[in-house]
């Protein structure tokens, strides 16, 4: 006679992406807090999302559930991956309804001590709103999910779909890979990023001091593959405490340059206007305070104000945001590759 394992009761929960509004959900059990089990998803070494618990029912066969909602919901799962292509509100109507349609499997009370030291959205708290951008979503999250995949990192989400630009980042405190999509353009970057930030040992400082004393970013150049398509912009950071506000003096050098109209002329002057957003007094381990003229809705301040600013470099080459080619995304930063490893040697970070 076939011994059948017997009930467990447990959590049938679904994750979505922190920070950062995307169709896309992971669908799980646990005998245990979800919110445990979703804090050790984010810590294994697998490249994916950053996760969080969105909702969570308990029943009482936790096993026999989630398998049933996967075969339910089994056209929505994406290829190969671990995750469907459904918001977490949805997710979690749809897998309310499969409960209300079975008879052996039902949802009840667990009694447990609350977990202080991990902050989860439970079941009770109001559903994150969604996106309107329904469309393209999909495609966003399999572009978000495959730069993920390539790096084989854990994704660091920026922004939001209803901002002028969303992405993730490697989380990097240093050099940083970057994906950032601007969807009311129609288009996405693959970047390489170095923020004006302390981090160890203000890596920023660094870079531009190694740079101006040898150039290695000119000689890398000739032996990139299509720099033409490749951009570099070095840019003026202002600070009013944590937030940034625009600037009209925004752009180191007046405007962003591809590497292949690059000269050595021009690269001296880009970075001498770079080390001069840095502390001088503090051996540039800091940031300048000069003059810049903040820009409003409704123009530029009449006056310029002294603020804190920081140089932060970007270097990147464009993508087809609505392209499902894998193929094109693991290009763009195959082209980036030699940049990163400059950008890594020559900062220390």
């Amino acid at each position: 006679m076939e011994n059948h394992p017997a009930p467990e009761r447990g959590y049938v929960y679904i994750l979505g992406v922190k920070d950062i509004e995307l169709p896309v959900c992971k669908i799980g059990r646990t005998a245990r807090d979800p919110a445990v089990r979703c804090a050790e998803i984010n810590q294994s070494s697998t490249g994916d999302f950053l996760w969080e618990v969105t909702h969570q029912i308990a029943v009482n066969d936790c096993q026999k559930f989630e398998s049933l909602v996967h075969t339910k919901l089994l056209q929505l799962r994406q290829r190969r991956r671990e995750f469907f292509n459904l918001h977490p509100d949805d997710a979690i109507l749809a897998v309310q309804s499969i409960l209300a349609s079975v008879s052996d499997v039902s949802a009840v009370t667990i009694m447990e001590a609350q977990k202080e030291d991990i902050d989860v959205s439970k079941a009770g708290a109001p559903p994150r709103k969604q996106s309107t951008r329904s469309s393209r979503n999909t495609l966003y999250a399999h572009l978000l999910h495959g730069f993920t995949e390539l790096l084989g990192i854990k994704g660091r989400p920026f922004g939001q779909l209803n901002k002028p630009s969303f992405g993730i980042s490697d989380g990097h405190e240093g050099v940083q890979w970057n994906l950032a999509i601007y969807p009311n353009d129609g288009k996405a970057r693959v970047g390489v990023n170095l923020e004006g930030l302390q981090y160890s040992g203000w890596p920023i400082a660094t870079l531009i001091k190694s740079e101006l004393e040898i150039p290695a970013l000119l000689r890398l150049v000739p032996d990139i593959l299509d720099p033409q398509d490749i951009t570099l912009r070095f840019a003026r950071d202002a600070w009013q405490l944590s937030s940034r506000p625009k600037i009209l003096e925004d752009t180191l050098g007046g405007r962003e340059f591809r590497l292949s109209e690059i000269t050595d002329g021009l690269w001296r002057s880009i970075l001498t206007e770079a080390i001069g957003c840095l502390n001088k007094d503090r051996s540039y381990h800091g940031r300048a305070r000069q003059a810049v003229t903040v820009l409003r809705k409704d123009g530029a301040d009449a006056n310029s104000t002294f603020m804190l600013v920081s140089p932060h470099l970007t270097i990147w080459t464009p993508i087809d945001p609505l392209s499902d080619s894998i193929e094109a995304l693991s290009a763009a930063i195959d082209r980036l590759k030699p940049v990163h490893e400059w950008a890594s040697k020559v900062s220390g970070g």
